[in-house]
C-alpha cells in the first residue's frame, strides 16, 4: 500500500521516575493528533490511532490513570495552550500535596523545520519547547511524531547518536528529546501497521518486546533502542527512504527510568525461549498491536489487553499461525508446538505491501474459475468469470464478468462489467454499473453509480457519485453528491461542504466557489458565479443576472440584486418635465440597480399625457443607510403609451418609435422615520429624439439647448425632482 510522508516524531522526554519510588508518584500524558497539516499537504490516516495506541500501552502499563490521560484531534493553537493551562494547574495542586508529578507530551502529525503545522497554524518549536519546559512536573516527557521532528533537537545543541543509554532515578532533573527523524528525513506512516513506523516500533517496545535484561520491566533506554533498530530496519526499503530516530538529553541522576512494568499487567503473552523468527500479533479486529524479531535462547513476555490475537511467525521457507485467547489475570505461553504452517506464497510479506519486496513466484499468482474466491492473504490476478471474491488483503487484480469483491485491504485494479465492492481501496475500479468503497484512494469509474462511505482521497467519474463522508478530490458526473468534497463538475452537484462546484445546478451547505445556472448555498465564501444565484449568508461575491441573499458581506453584481441587509426601496416623485415617477432600487449602498417608469402630466388640459417612459440603470450612495446622498444614471426609452384601442401605434422599430433619454441625477435622502424618507436633487438630462415620435420628456420652460447631429434632435437640460421614498436605503 502507498506510503504517505506525515507524521515525524518528536519525543521531548523531560524524565521520568521509576515506580519504586517512596515519594507518590502521579503520570498525566497529553497526546495530540492532527491528520490535517494545512494547505499542500497530504492528509494522514493515522495520526489519531498512533495518539490513541500511546495512549493505551502508557495506561495499561504506564501507570497513567485514567482521569489522568487526555486525548485532543485536530487542536488549534488557542485550544493546544487553553489545555497546557489547565494541565499545569492541576499538576501544581497535585504537587503541593506532596505528589511527584510526571509528565508525557505525545504529538502526532504535520511538522517541518518551522514548528507543529495544526491545521493552517504553525506552532513554533520554540514556543512548544518553552511551554513543557514551564510545565510544574518534576520531571516531562514529550513524543513527536512528525516530519524534521530532528529540528526541535538542535534548538540547543544536541547531537543526533544511534541510541540513548542514560537512565535516570527518581531524583532526576533535566530534559531528553527523542525524535523519530533527523531534521532534514521525512517520518512516515504505513497502510500495513495502520500508523506511523516510529510509534508502532516504540509502542512494541514499550509492550515487552524492548526489555533486553528479560527483568520484566521496559526502561527508557530499552524502549528507544528498540524503536530506533526497528524504525531505521523497516523503512530502508520504502519510498519514502531511511528514517534515523535521535536525541538530545541533559538528565542527571542515577538508576532506571522504567516507562512500563510487563509485571503489573493483567494479561500477558510469554513466548517460550525455543522461539525464533519475526513475530506478527494482531487483534480481533485484524490490527496489527505488536511486532518483533524473536530471538532463541531466552523468554520474552508481552502485556497486551485480554482478548483474541492471531500470532503469526515467520521464518525461512516457513509461515507460521497460531490464534490465542488471552484471558483477565492469565499469561499464555506459546511455543513452536502451537503454530501451524500456511503456504509462505500466501502470507504479506514484511512492510507495506505495495511497496516492500516481494517473491517473484508472488507476483505471477494468478488464478481462474466461474467463482475465484479467496480466504488467504495474495498477491497476483484473480480472474472470475463471474465472480471474485478476497477475505484477506490482496495486492493485484480482480476480473470479472459480474462482480470483484474484497473484504480487508485492497491495492490494485477491480474490472467488472457489472460491480465492484471493496472495503479499504487503493487503486482503480471499473464497471458499467456500480463501484462501492467504503474507504478509497484512487479513482472510481463506473457508468452508473460511485459509491464511497468513509474518508476517501481520490476521483470519481460515473453518472451519479456518492460520498458519504469526506473526499479529497474531484467527482464528475451527471449528479455528484458528498458530505465534504474538493471539486464538483457535473448537472446537478450537492455537498454540506465543497471548495468548487460547476454544473448546471449546485447546491451546497458551505462552499468556497459555484459556477453554474443556478447556485444555491447556505455560506458562500468567496464567489459564485451564475444566471441566478442564491446565497443566505454570502461572505464573498455573487455575480449573476438575479442575486439573492438575506445577509451579504460584500455587494453583488447583477441586473436583480436582493440584499436583505442592503438596499430595496420605492419612492415616487415628480420632476421638472411634469412627470410622475415611480422608481425601484436594489442592491446595496456600495452599488444597486435601478428601474423606474413616469408618465407626463397636462397641467392645462388636466390629464396624463399619451407619452410614456421607463427604462433601467445604476447607482451608489454617499454614506450607508438612512439619511445619505446618493448619485445615479439612468438610460429611458421615451415612446407614446398604446392601449387596445392604439395597438397599432406602438411600433418596435427603436428609430422611429423611441426616443432614448438619458439622465444623472445627484440628491440626497432624509429618513423621517425608519422605512419613510423625503427625497430630492437635481439632474442632468438628454434626450435623442425620433422622427415619427415627439419627446414627451421636455422641461416646463425654455432652458434647454437644441442641435441637430446625424439627423436627430439632441436635447439637453438641467433639472430638479422630489418626492417620498419607503423601504430600506
Amino acid at each position: 500500500m502507498s506510503l504517505f510522508l506525515n507524521i515525524c516524531i518528536t519525543i521531548m522526554v523531560l524524565g521520568f521516575a521509576s515506580f519504586t519510588s517512596a515519594t507518590p508518584i502521579e503520570r498525566h500524558i497529553l497526546a495530540l493528533s492532527a491528520n490535517n497539516g494545512g494547505k499542500d499537504r497530504p492528509i494522514l490516516r493515522y495520526a489519531e490511532t498512533d495518539a490513541k495506541s500511546f495512549v493505551a500501552v502508557l495506561s495499561e502499563m504506564g501507570g497513567v490513570q485514567k482521569n489522568n490521560a487526555i486525548l485532543l484531534h485536530e487542536p488549534s493553537i488557542k485550544s493546544l495552550k487553553k489545555q497546557f493551562d489547565q494541565l499545569d494547574h492541576k499538576i501544581l495542586q497535585s504537587k503541593n500535596n506532596g505528589t511527584r508529578q510526571e509528565l508525557l507530551v505525545y504529538y502526532s502529525g504535520h511538522a517541518d523545520d518551522q514548528g507543529l503545522h495544526l491545521g493552517s497554524e504553525i506552532y513554533p518549536w520554540s514556543d512548544f519547547r518553552k511551554r513543557i519546559d514551564a510545565m510544574n512536573a518534576s520531571v516531562k516527557i514529550a513524543v513527536i511524531d512528525a516530519c524534521g521532528s530532528g529540528a526541535i533537537t538542535r534548538m540547543k545543541g544536541g547531537v543526533a547518536v544511534p541510541a540513548f543509554m542514560v537512565d535516570a532515578s527518581s531524583d532526576m532533573n533535566g530534559y531528553a528529546f527523542i525524535t523519530s527523524s533527523t531534521q532534514n528525513e521525512a517520518s512516515q506512516e504505513s497502510d500495513r501497521l495502520q500508523g506511523s513506523f516510529f510509534t508502532h516500533s516504540l509502542v512494541s517496545g514499550l509492550r515487552g518486546a524492548g526489555d533486553a535484561s528479560g527483568d520484566g520491566k521496559v526502561t527508557l533506554s530499552e524502549a528507544y533502542q528498540f524503536a530506533f533498530n526497528e524504525t531505521l530496519q523497516k523503512t530502508q526499503t520504502t519510498m519514502g527512504g531511511a528514517q534515523h530516530p535521535s536525541r538530545d538529553m541533559n538528565l542527571t541522576g542515577t538508576g532506571d527510568v522504567v516507562i512500563t512494568d510487563i509485571r503489573n499487567t493483567s494479561a500477558g503473552l510469554i513466548l517460550d525461549e525455543k522461539m525464533e523468527g519475526r513475530l506478527f500479533i494482531r487483534d480481533e479486529q485484524n490490527r496489527l498491536v505488536a511486532e518483533l524479531q524473536k530471538l532463541r535462547g531466552r523468554s520474552l513476555e508481552l502485556g497486551l489487553p485480554a482478548g483474541v490475537y492471531k500470532v503469526q511467525m515467520m521464518v525461512p521457507e516457513q509461515n507460521l499461525v497460531c490464534d490465542v485467547h488471552l484471558k483477565e489475570g492469565h499469561k499464555e505461553q506459546l511455543s513452536n508446538q502451537k503454530f501451524s504452517q500456511i503456504k509462505l506464497t500466501k502470507t504479506v510479506s514484511r512492510g507495506d505491501v505495495a511497496t516492500d519486496s516481494t517473491k517473484e513466484e508472488n507476483l505471477r499468482n494468478v488464478t481462474f474459475n466461474l467463482f475465484d474466491s479467496e480466504d488467504l492473504p495474495r498477491t497476483g490476478t484473480q480472474f472470475g468469470f463471474f465472480v471474485t471474491n478476497a477475505e484477506e488483503k490482496m495486492v493485484g487484480s480482480q476480473i470479472s464478468l459480474l462482480l470483484n469483491r474484497s473484504k480487508k485491504e485492497f491495492s490494485g485494479l477491480q474490472l467488472s462489467a457489472v460491480g465492484n465492492l471493496a472495503n479499504k481501496m487503493d487503486g482503480v475500479q471499473v464497471s458499467t454499473t456500480f463501484n462501492v468503497a467504503q474507504q478509497f484512494d484512487g479513482i472510481q469509474v463506473g457508468a452508473s453509480l460511485n459509491l464511497v462511505t468513509n474518508k476517501s482521497n481520490g476521483l470519481q467519474i460515473g453518472s451519479v457519485n456518492i460520498a458519504t463522508d469526506s473526499l479529497i478530490g474531484v467527482q464528475v458526473g451527471a449528479v455528484n453528491a458528498a458530505n465534504t468534497v474538493n471539486t464538483q463538475i457535473g448537472t446537478l452537484n450537492g455537498a454540506n461542504n465543497s471548495f468548487l462546484q460547476i454544473s448546471t445546478m449546485n447546491i451546497a451547505k458551505n462552499v468556497e466557489l459555484q459556477i453554474a445556472t443556478l447556485n444555491w448555498a447556505q455560506k458562500l465564501t468567496t464567489l459564485q458565479v451564475g444566471i441566478i444565484n442564491y446565497a443566505r449568508k454570502d461572505y464573498g461575491r455573487s455575480i449573476g443576472l438575479i442575486n439573492i441573499c438575506p445577509y451579504c458581506e460584500k455587494t453583488p453584481i447583477g441586473l436583480i440584486s436582493i440584499v436583505g441587509n442592503g438596499v430595496w426601496s420605492f419612492s415616487t416623485s415628480i420632476d421638472e418635465t411634469g412627470s410622475f415617477l415611480g422608481n425601484l432600487r436594489l442592491g446595496t449602498a456600495y452599488f444597486y440597480t435601478t428601474f423606474e417608469a413616469s408618465r407626463p402630466f397636462d397641467f392645462s388640459e388636466r390629464e396624463f399625457d399619451k407619452g410614456m417612459r421607463s427604462g433601467l440603470g445604476f447607482g451608489t450612495q454617499f454614506g450607508t443607510y438612512g439619511t445619505h446622498f446618493d448619485l445615479d444614471f439612468m438610460t429611458l426609452l421615451d415612446y407614446t403609451s398604446w392601449s387596445p384601442s392604439r395597438i397599432g401605434s406602438f411600433d418596435m422599430d427603436m428609430d422611429h418609435s423611441f426616443n432614448i433619454f438619458h439622465r444623472l441625477r445627484f440628491g440626497a435622502t432624509f429618513q423621517v422615520f425608519k422605512g419613510f424618507g423625503l427625497m430630492g436633487g437635481v439632474s442632468g438630462n438628454v434626450v435623442s429624439e425620433g422622427s415619427r415620435v415627439r419627446v414627451h420628456a421636455n422641461p416646463r420652460g425654455e432652458y434647454h439647448a437644441e442641435w441637430d447631429i446625424a439627423g436627430r434632435k439632441v436635447r439637453i437640460w438641467p433639472g430638479l425632482y422630489a418626492g417620498l421614498v419607503i423601504g430600506r436605503f
